[in-house]
């Protein structure tokens, strides 16, 4: 068995937690500040960010945004 790429287990999450029937998109990019670069993630709906997170690592960036998710859920977030 294998699991899904990083990207899509947010949206796995996000379906899971709020529903099947919404369409999150998740989006992520490599973004260069003043300490070098770092890759932002961000789940939106309807040209709106619910959450995002930022890592070095683009795998942790999706973990984190993926935890980010489900604070939105603990947090009762109306989405």
């Amino acid at each position: 068995m294998f699991k899904p790429d990083p990207k899509k287990q947010v949206v796995l999450k996000f379906c899971e937690l709020f529903g099947r029937d919404l369409r999150p998109e998740v989006t992520g990019t490599r973004v260069q500040g003043r300490f070098g670069g770092d890759y932002l993630t961000e789940i939106s709906m309807d040209d709106i960010v619910l959450a995002r997170a930022r890592h070095r690592d683009w795998r942790k960036s999706y973990k984190m945004l993926k935890l980010e998710v489900e604070k939105l859920y603990t947090e009762n977030a109306d989405v």
